[in-house]
């Protein structure tokens, strides 16, 4: 392995060491370790959103199926989660609006739908949903990771996945600011490398237009000795997926991924709404260069390397073209680039699950207990930490690939909570009945068809959850006045101010709530 990738990485690493100790320093509350204590500034929000959105999903899986399905990836991937980050702004705008926002998503559904809830079986459900989800989140980017520490050094990929734990430790236990402070690194490392990997790629193959040129008539197999493929079927636009197989990816990417739990997280950090919104809008903008360069290096890489070693799946495509075909210096940012995408995701999704287990679950079945903030955030180092080596442990042996793992999981949140997240936001009437309804008919209706080999089970499910949700609105009373008015009115009452205090164990929790 070149010096340059060594001297990258310790450089990376000597960053992330930095940034732990300093983002420690920084936590004096358990506000402040799950959501930065809603004071984020507008630069570090958008490298966190940028980061976060950029995953091994992205920066890994989406080359990987360019290589596979050809232009047909752009639509089901790509345009599906643009449309996502498009949306966001408005949902962004409500989310951050109240005068004193939850910390974590489970408790924004209990503070919008269970204000007066002695224990909220509904932020106990939802946290739990999060946690199956963000647990397999944690695997897929602990899988990227493995992928391109073994294409890097060499080491066995059930060796260099252990790697992983360490870093996690440097970049999750100093909470939210942490992560915050790492991931803005790690965007610019992800839009710096990939354009010096789009550089390689370029200069390897001789431009677009010969890149073009070669996958149109390439009938090359994805691996030696397979099936060979259709010519120009990689130019087309459902590619070899079929219609309807696209849609229900491209559903799923788009509306799933809008209401996904960390995105919620995401919005409630910012000090105001129009950082929130700022925030999302910016992430946008940058994300058009880093996307544009993953489509140029994952059709470039099927006219470099028409078919991959048997054994080797398309998740491998990246590290394998740019350790090929790039210059030491380039290669080690591009590889550098992608260790930074699964950690910036990777950090994110285990702080929500280790919050979804501590904050969401554990508190809630402690009613009556008051915390104290040191020691709470003292066991949610702990708590993230054990999460973390079981990620690790659960990588050892990968059955997914990267990129459909996170369709997956984007569709059973959007099927769960588009319904209780967009009518939560945008309708008064919504009330508990609708979003227990939604939520658990939009889960179980989307597991139900994916095992029965639905090729949009995002669709199934999120229909049955709105016709679910809309029958048990009607049928039961309105919601109280405390439930929506923080997303509403731009001054709440007294009582609102109250419910939203005890629900974050602020005051006295023997101290009752007078509604008028």
């Amino acid at each position: 392995m070149s010096a340059s990738y060594y001297i990258i990485f310790g450089a990376y690493l000597a960053f992330l060491i930095w940034t732990c100790l300093k983002s420690m320093k920084q936590v004096e509350t358990l506000s402040d370790f799950t959501t930065g204590g809603h004071r984020m500034g507008l630069l570090l929000g958008i490298g966190t959103t940028v980061a976060t959105w950029v995953s091994v999903a992205s920066v890994m899986g989406v080359p990987g199926f360019l290589y596979r399905t050809g232009a047909a990836a752009i639509i089901g991937w790509v345009a599906g989660w643009f449309l996502a980050t498009a949306v966001m702004p408005i949902l962004a705008n409500r989310v951050r609006r109240p005068e004193m926002p939850a910390r974590t998503f489970p408790e924004f559904i209990r503070m919008r739908f269970e204000p007066f809830a002695r224990t909220s079986y509904l932020q106990l459900l939802v946290a739990a949903l999060m946690f199956v989800g963000y647990f397999i989140f944690c695997h897929l980017q602990v899988v990227g990771f493995g992928i391109v520490f073994n294409t890097i050094t060499g080491v066995p990929y059930e060796y260099a996945i252990f790697a992983f734990l360490a870093i996690l430790m440097l970049t999750s236990l100093g909470g939210f600011w942490s992560v915050a402070a790492t991931d803005t690194l790690n965007a610019l490392l992800i839009l710096v490398g990939l354009a010096f990997g789009t550089w390689a790629v370029f200069a390897a193959t001789g431009g677009l237009g010969a890149i073009i040129d070669t996958i149109a008539v390439t009938t090359a197999p994805i691996n030696v000795g397979g099936e060979p493929m259709e010519a120009g079927i990689m130019l087309t636009p459902a590619g070899t997926f079929g219609w309807s197989v696209l849609l229900g990816i491209f559903m799923a990417n788009a509306v799933g991924a809008s209401v996904a739990p960390h995105w919620i997280n995401r919005f409630l950090a910012p000090k105001n709404s129009k950082a929130a919104v700022l925030q999302m809008m910016w992430a946008l903008v940058a994300l058009i260069p880093i996307f544009g360069c993953l489509i140029i290096i994952g059709l470039g890489a099927k006219a470099l390397m028409p078919s991959l070693p048997e054994g080797r799946t398309t998740d491998y495509i990246m590290p394998l073209i740019v350790q090929s075909h790039a210059p030491a210096f380039v290669g080690a940012m591009t590889l550098i680039a992608l260790l930074a995408a699964a950690v910036s995701t990777a950090n994110s999704m285990l702080l929500n699950c280790g919050t979804s287990i501590y904050y969401d679950i554990y508190r809630q079945l402690k009613p009556d207990q008051q915390f104290d903030d040191k020691a709470a955030t003292r066991h949610l180092r702990l708590v993230v930490l054990g999460l973390g080596f079981l990620a690790v442990i659960s990588a050892i042996k990968p059955p997914l690939l990267l990129a459909m793992g996170f369709t997956y999981v984007y569709g059973a949140f959007g099927a769960a909570f588009m319904w209780p997240v967009w009518l939560g936001l945008f309708w008064k009437r919504m009330n508990r009945a609708g979003a227990y309804a939604g939520i658990a008919v939009g889960a179980m209706v989307f597991i139900a068809a994916r095992v029965g080999g639905s090729s949009n089970a995002f669709a199934w499910g999120a229909a049955f959850s709105l016709i679910a949700t809309l029958v048990a609105v009607y049928l039961t009373p309105r919601p109280p006045r405390e439930a929506w008015e923080p997303y509403f009115e731009p001054e709440v009452s007294p009582s609102t101010r109250a419910v939203a205090l005890r629900i974050q164990r602020e005051v006295d929790l023997a101290t009752p709530v007078v509604r008028p």
